[in-house]
């Protein structure tokens, strides 16, 4: 026998059909495409920061202001004009550039504490930044790589930390138990174009 749409027969079967409970396969499937759309919110509202290690602060900068990771080479200094802040020029990939301290710049202590020892090999890197036109160089005790978190996860920056860290800092991520300055890109750049040029 057919049954026409309107009539109370098929309307009791669709209702059953709507009322059954969905079988497990169908509830796993849909999970995991729900939790694949969060995750590529979630991608697309990530921050991607280089991390990195000066001195006993860990420190992050926007990957995209951070051009190259380099091995440890020779720092030429300038007469008259190397000192504090700038170093001298180095040379990377046939280019030469401004290396500075930037552990001067933010009032970091540059000797590790005995009491918290590095417990792994630590190397010195160079890290090459680029804004628009300005590039420098500057050197690191270590580079952990690249690691993304969400913006509202940026907790506020503690009273402790010296006065010109606090200035360019962001914000603290929590990283690995420990607390990772989130540099400003913009306030470091104009900073180092203060300072050198």
């Amino acid at each position: 026998m057919v049954h026409c749409r309107n009539c109370p027969v098929y309307a009791a079967a669709g209702r059953q059909l709507l009322e059954r409970e969905p079988s497990e396969d169908y509830l796993r499937a849909w999970t995991r495409l729900l939790a694949e759309e969060q995750e590529e919110v979630r991608t697309a509202d990530a921050i991607s920061v280089l991390i990195f290690r000066l001195g006993m602060a860990w420190l992050a900068l926007p990957t995209h202001v951070c051009k190259e990771v380099a091995e440890m080479r020779a720092i030429h200094t300038l007469p008259h004009r190397s000192g504090r802040i700038l170093l001298g020029l180095v040379n990377i990939g046939g280019e030469i550039h401004m290396c500075v301290s930037l552990s001067q710049l933010l009032g970091l202590e540059q000797a590790n504490d005995p009491s918290e020892p590095i417990r792994h090999k630590a190397y010195k890197r160079l890290v090459v930044v680029e804004r628009e036109t300005d590039r420098w160089v500057f050197l690191v005790d270590e580079v952990h790589g690249i690691h993304h978190f969400h913006p509202r996860v940026l907790q506020n920056v503690p009273v402790p930390v010296t006065r010109a860290t606090s200035m360019f800092t962001k914000g603290i991520i929590d990283w690995q138990d420990k607390g990772v300055g989130y540099l400003d890109p913009d306030l470091l750049f104009a900073a180092l174009s203060r300072e050198i040029v």
